[in-house]
């Protein structure tokens, strides 16, 4: 777990420092954009954020059958009931981020226009 924990550890510092570098090169070179070119994109994210929305509407279904089992899972056999609350913890854990992904999605398709 040790060799695990140092991986994230460095993984997340690369990711911070990238974000960082990111920033400043975007504040120091501002990029013009042709209408088309912010045309083509918008049609881009549009299509994106449909394909997100059926993805989520989908996991969230998936996620709400199986939290259904695994409350059904435990009530009938309580020794596998921590298991089934923390497999349910799991599956709200990653609806949740797939979730937020989605609501950005649909933030950036709707900002400008």
């Amino acid at each position: 777990m040790g060799i695990f924990y140092q991986f994230c550890l460095a993984v997340s510092a690369g990711i911070v420092l990238g974000f960082l570098g990111g920033a400043i090169k975007a504040i120091c070179r501002k990029k013009e954009y042709s209408q088309q070119q912010v045309t083509q994109a918008r049609k881009v994210l549009a299509r994106a954020a449909r394909v997100a929305k059926y993805l989520t509407f989908l996991g969230l279904v998936l996620g709400l059958i199986w939290c259904v089992y695994f409350l059904v899972l435990g009530a009938v056999s309580p020794g596998q009931a921590e298991y089934a609350n923390n497999m349910s913890e799991l599956i709200v854990a990653v609806l949740t981020v797939v979730s937020i992904v989605f609501a950005f999605l649909e933030f950036l398709k709707h900002a400008d226009g």
